[in-house]
């Protein structure tokens, strides 16, 4: 993705990313996490999202719930060994590759096949709408589908957001 944008002439974004640890960390930081927040007051939407997802209610768009959010306890201090190894060794690639990143542990995916290092894209001159590209990383959907376990990382580029990001920075492509 940081080749690609460089190669259409794009600047101003950034890589934020973080784990979601795997199968033997996270369902004790999920409990953790609802013992957390069902002590606290919270709207009909965030108690939804607790019960079901709660690492969903982590990135909340909610104003009155940011604080909340911001002082949830962190998945990153409760990765286990091989997670912790794995992101450990996920940011020294990215830092030979010289491509920059900001760790953001609010960072979520909706689908509970991911695991280990998700990411975003994002820039600042689009307004609310930040996100260009995200995905992660997802070893256990092949499996879950039926399949050989198979690891997999994919992601879905905002082909509109790029074209409005190319307009705002005046980018041109050759015909």
């Amino acid at each position: 993705a940081d080749a690609g944008f460089r190669s259409l002439g794009l600047d101003g974004f950034r890589l934020e990313i973080t784990s979601l640890g795997d199968d033997t960390c996270r369902p004790q930081y999920r409990k953790l996490l609802q013992d957390f927040l069902f002590k606290l007051d919270l709207d009909e939407d965030t108690r939804r999202r607790a019960e079901i997802n709660p690492l969903r209610v982590l990135d909340t768009k909610n104003p009155a719930m940011q604080e909340m959010a911001e002082n949830a306890p962190k998945l990153a201090d409760f990765l286990g060994e091989e997670s912790r190894a794995h992101f450990d060794a996920v940011r020294a690639l990215l830092d030979d590759a010289g491509i920059s990143y900001k760790l953001n542990p609010r960072l979520v995916r909706g689908l509970d096949y991911y695991n280990r290092t998700v990411f975003e894209w994002t820039t600042d001159q689009l307004g609310a709408q930040a996100t260009v590209a995200a995905g992660g990383r997802y070893d256990g959907l092949v499996e879950q589908l039926g399949g050989k376990p198979c690891s997999g990382i994919g992601y879905a580029i905002g082909i509109e957001r790029i074209l409005l990001l190319l307009e705002t920075q005046g980018v041109v492509l050759p015909a």
